[in-house]
This record gives structure tokens, C-alpha cells and sequence, in this order.
């Protein structure tokens, strides 16, 4: 199991390289997605009064 754990260990921290930049996604200014959750919530609503 220790081996298994190691070798994961190993693979993840391969994924970031340092000295590197990477986007991060923040849901600051994200109007689009909030336009289509506030749809969804509408749709539910009325789904539940019918």
C-alpha cells in the first residue's frame, strides 16, 4: 500500500512544474454562469408549482 501511495504521490506532484503560471478559475464576474443557473432555479420553481 505504502509503494501504491509513493508512486500516486510521485504522479501529482509531476502535474505542477515549477516556475510555471496556470489559470485559475474564479467565479468573479462570471455573469453568463449565473444567468444560466438563475434559469435553471426559475425552471424548477415553476416545475414544482405545476
Amino acid at each position: 500500500m505504502q509503494v501504491l501511495i509513493s508512486d500516486l504521490a510521485q504522479q501529482e506532484t509531476e502535474l505542477v512544474k515549477p516556475d510555471q503560471s496556470y489559470p485559475v478559475w474564479s467565479p468573479h464576474n462570471a455573469t453568463e454562469a449565473a444567468n444560466t443557473l438563475l434559469e435553471v432555479l426559475k425552471a424548477a420553481k415553476s416545475q414544482d408549482h405545476v
